[in-house]
């Protein structure tokens, strides 16, 4: 079989990016040939052809458009030359495709979420840019399209395909992200306390063995609540803060924390190679988002053993706190204070961390690429061409 995977840039921090990376390896051993339409695509792999699609313009919705037309144009190529693909799966908002997987959601939900945290002006403008008017354009072009599929990564998505771009049930498949549970594994102690020590040289805040410690990961500053989460850690005195991603809002961020006169509790690491230690070192991890459709970093946090602080709006948080291994907040200082504060109880904060794990062993990424290997099979049968 021949399969083509589109995603328009490499990003080395990326789940579409990390979840190609341990799909491909997998797809060769079943013999299954694959190649990816890119823009620009940093990782080599042995495994998979990458055809480079160039791009022009001098604005976001001129450069998605010519990204789309360029996708299609090479598509139309390879079939021309004996090279039809029996699957084509996009990562990216674009027509034409057998498979849509909404690793980013669905847009128009982000910019209905946007809307209705901005101000008038800021929300009006949203609903008249030309980048999110070509990007819903398009979604909505997909949706009414018979022969496309949509994978939704959480019952959220899923959801939202339903009520948004009223997709029939029977065009859609659930299936979540994946986790490596073997190298994200619960600390052990000398684990925990190594990696404290570490966090606390590199960052230089003074980490305690005893002090009750809260990891985020993201870039995205603000959609991620970041800037919420260091006003309540700074008022929850007794707490450290590590956050770890690169952002354009980083010096933003700093000057807060400088403000609020916590920069000896509250600290930015920039982006790690490796996360865990940071995951290890911590006690609880929490992303407030306004918008994450199935987030990557939560299901790391968990797998280590970290129960998770989420909002309603991060893709499987009904089914984390239901399973007892996390809580729930809204976007707001008050509300994650309350929830900080609630998870210090050590008797409370242990039983999660053993439903965090119990929880994340539900979707090794083994069991979850098996899923995928399975869906192709079924989707190439219904392919019409």
């Amino acid at each position: 079989m021949r399969l083509a995977i589109i995603r328009r840039r490499y990003n080395p921090y990326g789940g579409a990016e990390r979840f190609i990376e341990r799909l491909i390896p997998r797809l060769a051993q079943r013999n299954i040939e694959t190649t990816i339409l890119t823009e620009q695509w940093e990782k080599n792999s042995a495994e998979a052809k990458v055809i480079t699609v160039p791009v022009s313009g001098m604005s976001r919705a001129a450069r998605f458009q010519s990204f789309n037309s360029g996708v299609s144009a090479q598509l139309a190529q390879q079939t021309a030359q004996g090279n039809r693909f029996d699957l084509i799966q996009s990562h990216e908002r674009l027509l034409g495709v057998d498979i849509y997987r909404l690793g980013d959601g669905i847009h128009a939900a982000w910019v209905k979420r946007l809307q209705q945290e901005s101000s008038g002006l800021r929300a009006l403008w949203l609903g008249l840019d030309s980048f999110h008017r070509a990007v819903m354009q398009t979604e909505a072009a997909m949706a009414r399209d018979p022969n496309l599929h949509f994978v939704a990564n959480s019952s959220l998505v899923q959801q939202e395909l339903q009520d948004l771009l009223a997709v029939p049930e029977d065009r859609i498949t659930l299936i979540p992200n994946g986790v490596d549970t073997q190298r994200f594994a619960p600390a052990t102690a000398s684990q925990k306390e190594s990696a404290r020590l570490q966090l606390a040289q590199t960052t230089g805040l003074a980490i305690a063995p005893e002090a009750f410690m809260i990891a985020a990961v993201g870039s995205g500053f603000s959609r991620k609540g970041m800037f919420l989460l260091i006003e309540a850690c700074a008022r929850l005195k007794e707490c450290v803060l590590l956050i770890c991603g690169k952002d354009k809002e980083s010096a933003k961020a700093q000057s807060l924390i400088a403000r609020l006169g916590a920069a000896d509790r509250i600290a930015l690491t920039g982006p790690l190679e490796d996360v865990r230690p940071l995951l290890w070192a911590a006690d609880l991890f929490s992303l407030p988002s306004l918008y994450d459709p199935s987030s990557n970093a939560v299901l790391e946090a968990l797998s280590c053993g970290v129960p998770v602080l989420v909002t309603q709006d991060v893709g499987m948080a009904w089914e984390i706190t239901d399973a007892g291994a996390g809580m729930l907040c809204e976007r707001s200082v008050a509300s994650l204070l309350q929830a900080l504060r609630k998870s210090q109880d050590l008797d409370r904060l242990r039983k999660m961390a053993y439903q965090a794990r119990v929880f994340a062993l539900r979707y090794d990424q083994g069991l979850i690429i098996e899923q995928w290997l399975n869906f192709y099979q079924s989707a190439r049968g219904r392919k019409k061409y």
